[in-house]
């Protein structure tokens, strides 16, 4: 495969399937900006991805917010209430934000030409991510395949899909998008940073190799735990 520069300037392109999702985070360059970035995941194995190069948001969401709830189911009896308590409800990531501005490099700021505009491209890869979801499809465009979204961020690495999307455009900001989603964490894969190997974890299983974004913050190689909250 020759080597192509990549369109993002975030990530170079890689052979897929990989097992590193191409991705800098901010804490390898010591610098305070860090991107979200996203990847498709095999439908065989959530840490090998599937895109040649992770699809990094042009612009940071301006919220960001994790629900985490506990699962109890209460049942009414004659002697009173009983409670079941399952553990956590799969975690709900909700972000909103906007688009870049619109900016055509013939005409400045538009909104006729926006479809020529970088920024359009982005929310056009961010909106696709959306609407195929991990799906992996047939020359005819049946579903054969469900794999996952990888969403990484400061927080962590996460493995779900998208619930929701919504994109919208107003009067006062004509040059740009709002945009808002909710992700569903099936499996956090590690939390960000990871310094160390918990050693109550060694031998139990539980733990999975640090990607290679996190090379420079642990000796490649070493093991991380797992968090058991969302099937990690």
């Amino acid at each position: 495969m020759p080597h192509i520069p990549s369109a993002n300037p975030d990530s170079e392109l890689l052979e897929v399937p990989s097992d590193s999702p191409n991705y800098s985070h901010g804490l390898e360059r010591r610098k305070t900006v860090i991107p979200m970035a996203f990847q498709i995941t095999s439908p065989f194995n959530t840490q090998r991805v599937l895109l040649p190069h992770a699809l990094v948001m042009h612009i940071n969401p301006q919220d960001y917010s994790e629900n985490h709830t506990k699962k109890v189911e209460r049942i009414q009896t004659r002697g009173g209430f009983v409670e079941q308590h399952w553990g956590d409800e799969l975690t709900d990531i909700s972000a909103s934000g906007s688009t870049g501005a619109f900016m055509n490099i013939y005409t400045g700021l538009s909104s006729v030409l926006r479809q020529k505009t970088i920024a359009w491209d982005r929310y056009r890869d961010l909106h696709d991510l959306y609407r195929n979801n991990g799906s992996v499809y047939d020359p005819y465009g049946n579903i054969v395949l469900q794999g996952h979204v990888m969403l990484m961020y400061d927080r962590g690495t996460y493995i779900g899909y998208f619930r929701s999307f919504e994109v919208e455009e107003t009067d006062e900001q004509p040059f740009v998008f709002k945009l808002s989603w909710n992700f569903k964490v099936e499996e956090e894969l590690m939390k960000i940073p990871a310094l160390g190997v918990n050693p109550a974890a060694r031998g139990t299983g539980n733990y999975v190799n640090v990607p290679q974004f996190q090379s420079r913050n642990n000796t490649l190689g070493n093991i991380i735990p797992t968090t058991n909250g969302n099937g990690g």
